[in-house]
């Protein structure tokens, strides 16, 4: 098949109506025109599209019909609505002159994963409106390009590829026209943005006035606008459309095409992959093997490289069969052998981890259907590629193979070994395999390298397949605490509690934030934050669980800090302070904190539920104002009288479940599960975590030990737990980031794993937000291992790493006056005169945890 005739086989007719006799001869320059009928529904006509659609048809102009399938007064489009048996049959009597576009409105705005996603979907809503359960749907169609809507600082749509569309037109709004402007990306999607909108009543004066241009042009009528146009006037109106659009411009002559046939109309360098893939049948002889062997062999040293793998199935429904696992990330073989991977309906997916041998890797699973049939291709919900597959396994099909038509589409040919039995079976699939790849725009490719050749990668896709890679490496141990025995344990945690005993003022009973014990005397930070107050309380109960304090102890140190926090009026609001002294009584600002509040108000229910103390906690609680804080959902900061939200921090799923403990409902940014697949529902929770900033062990760990731990929360905390394990891996060397104070300008940093960032990046930021402080330099320089984080870990989950964490944190950062808050990577040094209340505080309640994990194993 060579070029000429591909370009046959798909959609050339309509160009050879178009430019009769000498035109191309005479004519120097092309302009490619697409027509498309826009927002065709159920509520349209179809007496008026079909005449409107004829009509143009007739004098050589082909049609792009953009699909609504859902209207919001008519309803679905059904595959028993006329509009639906007009496109039908006029799609299948004439596939070089209709194009069925489906509609993704949001694809402008949706990331890499979200477009793929849309895509399969909208195939699905596409099929349905037209097909529906019919067999025998519309002999293979699958759509090659898509309209959406318009948006600015659009988001490339290379998303869509891999269900098989290639060309995106960005659709201007109703009754309004835009400059027409061409892109297209590495991937081989093209996306035509603008266009301009015409009435079929005005054509001719409407044409005239366009400027011609070399480039594309896109010409947009509306379906609603047809209706309500006499249907006896539309032929004629419609062969006015046609001569209109077809009048040469100077020296351009016009190329009525296609949407979908832009590319290989125009310098966008068009190809397609063919995926060559063997399958061998079960109990099959070694004879046989070696056969398939050397066929492959044969073929490999012809130009056609192949894969080869036990043979799959494929089923009824878009959830029965089987297929394959593709290493996507790295597999270089040249004769791969895949594993085969069951999608049996009704049952679980096999675990990604378990197909995934070698660590830091991550793959992909890869089913098939039959080209001849309308199902879609593209990205399932649970993150599975659907391959559109010509499937031989039978002689008799081969000569199928060479007569087949594949337009522009990506497709796979499965192969069954039984098809190699006889050399002259073998000479005629060889031929008709390099007759199919002789036509200048197909390259033949194995499975593996079409897969990792259309398959989407972003950062946050990346994050997500090295969390399922590393899910079983992760797997926590059934021990009861680890190599930590009940002694260590106990030493660490006098240790800790040492920053309190030393340094709590006696007469307020709060604990400054840092202390700077270096040189001859120490430094007190007396300010605490509402967020330092709620480390105290924490430690507070901490200490009497491990019983180094009583309860008697326990309770005088809550009545001293309890006045304290009574909080401050302001505007009319009484609510917690930002900060306040502890070295003075009830001192401190009017601010409002709300990520702080939450931090606090997760201590105080955990104070208000103790043994101990309980309800001592309620009456503060309810005296403040929290609800005049709480807008739409959002909690707000205060600082100097003016608001800001904190629903853009990592804080604001802590707080919100905090706050709710007391009743108040709070919204979190976390919160992006419901109605979504599971792999839907975390990629878009990376995608969250990605635009806040970097996420390190706290607050998230924190929720583990004093909230119970949420679905998102869980899922973010795998996500950062591989990445260190990974690193570690790697490179040998342990990370375990989170925010904490530092012994040097700038003092505190917030440390974490960068979602939205390529690879695996250990990003840092500060509370000044400066540039400077996000460089690789700084990160070098400053990236800690944060000592209370390790002890987080060591109470969230069982794991050999934790436990070297622990050990590494005990060697380096134990001091007189309780743990040091931080160990440089790049030297190994512990910030050795410096320490803090949270890390302390946090120590206590991690070990306290660890107490309770062994007790209730």
């Amino acid at each position: 098949m060579n070029r000429r005739s591909f370009l046959k086989a798909s959609s050339a007719l309509p160009l050879a109506l178009a430019l009769p006799g000498t035109m191309a001869q005479a004519l120097s320059k092309s302009r490619n025109t697409i027509v498309v009928i826009d927002g065709i529904s159920a509520a349209s006509d179809a007496g008026g599209l079909s005449a409107t659609m004829k009509g143009l048809i007739r004098l050589g102009v082909p049609i792009s019909c953009i699909v609504e399938t859902a209207h919001p007064e008519a309803g679905p489009l059904r595959a028993d609505h006329p509009v639906s048996t007009l496109l039908r049959d006029m799609r299948d009597r004439l596939p070089g002159l209709i194009d069925l576009l489906p509609v993704l409105p949001d694809l402008a705005r949706r990331t890499t994963h979200f477009q793929a996603r849309d895509a399969y979907d909208a195939q699905h809503r596409l099929f349905d409106a037209l097909w529906g359960d019919r067999e025998g749907q519309s002999a293979g169609f699958r759509p090659r390009a898509a309209a959406c809507d318009m948006s600015e600082n659009a988001l490339p749509p290379t998303g869509v590829r891999t269900s098989g569309i290639r060309n995106v037109l960005m659709r201007p709004p109703a009754a309004a026209s835009a400059a027409v402007q061409s892109q297209a990306w590495d991937n081989g999607v093209v996306r035509l943005i603008g266009g301009k909108r015409v009435q079929l009543t005005d054509a001719a004066t409407q044409l005239q006035n366009d400027p011609a241009n070399p480039g594309e042009r896109v010409l947009y009528l509306s379906a609603t606008d047809l209706a309500a146009l006499p249907d006896a006037e539309l032929p004629d109106l419609a062969a006015q459309f046609a001569n209109a659009v077809m009048q040469p411009d100077g020296d351009t002559w016009v190329s009525p095409i296609l949407a979908s046939d832009v590319q290989f109309r125009d310098a966008y360098s068009y190809n397609r992959k063919m995926a060559l893939h063997f399958m061998a049948t079960p109990g099959s002889s070694a004879v046989e093997r070696a056969i398939l062997t050397d066929f492959r062999l044969d073929l490999l040293n012809a130009g056609l490289p192949s894969s080869f793998g036990e043979a799959v199935e494929t089923g009824q429904t878009d959830r029965d069969g089987t297929g394959y696992w593709i290493d996507i990330q790295r597999t270089k073989a040249v004769l791969p052998i895949l594993p085969v991977q069951h999608y049996l309906a009704g049952s679980a997916t096999l675990d990604p981890a378990a197909l995934n041998a070698d660590r830091n890797s991550f793959g992909m699973g890869v089913e098939f259907r039959p080209r001849s049939t309308a199902h879609a291709a593209g990205i399932t919900e649970d993150n599975t590629m659907v391959v559109p597959a010509e499937i031989i396994r039978d002689p008799a099909q081969l000569a199928e193979l060479d007569r087949g038509e594949y337009g522009t589409e990506d497709f796979t040919v499965l192969i069954s070994d039984q098809v190699l039995q006889n050399a002259p079976q073998r000479k005629i699939l060889k031929q008709a395999l390099l007759s199919l790849a002789d036509d200048g725009i197909t390259r033949p490719v194995t499975l593996p390298e079409y897969v990792r050749g259309i398959t989407l990668s972003d950062a946050y896709l990346n994050h997500f397949r090295r969390t399922a890679a590393y899910a079983g490496r992760a797997l926590g141990s059934d021990r009861a605490q680890g190599r930590q025995s009940h002694a260590q344990l106990m030493d660490d945690a006098k240790t800790a509690w040492r920053y309190f005993e030393k340094w709590t003022n006696r007469r307020t009973g709060l604990c400054p934030a840092t202390v700077n014990f270096s040189g001859s005397g120490s430094t007190l930070h007396e300010a605490v934050t509402m967020w330092d107050v709620g480390s105290h309380i924490n430690a507070l109960v901490a200490a009497n669980e491990l019983s180094l304090i009583t309860d008697k102890a326990f309770q005088t140190a809550i009545r001293k800090i309890l006045p304290n926090i009574a909080g401050r009026k302001s505007q009319g609001r009484l609510l917690p302070q930002g900060w306040i002294a502890t070295d003075k009584i009830k001192w401190g600002v009017k601010d409002f904190d709300g990520c702080d509040a939450g931090r606090l108000m997760a201590a105080l229910y955990n104070l208000d539920t103790h043994s101990a103390t309980k309800d001592r906690a309620e009456p503060t609680v309810r005296s403040w104002d929290l609800d005049k804080v709480i807008k739409d959902g959002v909690i707000y900061n205060v600082t100097d009288g003016i608001e800001t939200t904190t629903y853009r921090s990592h804080c604001a799923h802590y707080a919100a479940w905090a706050f709710r403990t007391w009743g108040l409902e709070v919204r979190s940014p976390y919160e992006v599960f419901d109605g979504k697949s599971e792999t839907d529902g975390r990629i878009a929770l990376l995608e969250a975590g990605g635009h806040i900033g970097p996420m390190g062990a706290e607050p998230l760990l924190l929720e583990a030990i004093e909230l119970g731990m949420s679905p998102e929360s869980e899922y973010l905390a795998d996500v950062l737990f591989a990445a260190q394990l990974e690193e570690y891996d790697e490179t040998g060397n342990l990370t375990c980031v989170s925010e904490g104070p530092i012994d040097r300008a700038p003092w505190f940093t917030y440390q974490g794993i960068q979602f939205d960032a390529p690879g695996r990046i250990w990003a840092t930021d500060t509370v000044a937000s400066l540039p400077e402080h996000r460089s690789p330099e700084f990160r070098k320089k400053n990236h800690v291992v944060s000592s209370k984080a390790a002890y987080l870990w060591a109470a969230y989950k069982n794991h050999d790493y934790c436990d070297l964490l622990v050990d590494y944190v005990r060697e380096r950062a134990r001091t007189d006056n309780g743990f040091a808050s931080s160990i440089y990577r790049e030297t190994g040094k512990a910030t050795a005169t410096y320490a803090d209340i949270n890390t302390n505080a946090i120590i206590l309640q991690s070990i306290a945890q660890i107490m309770r994990n062994a007790e209730s194993q």
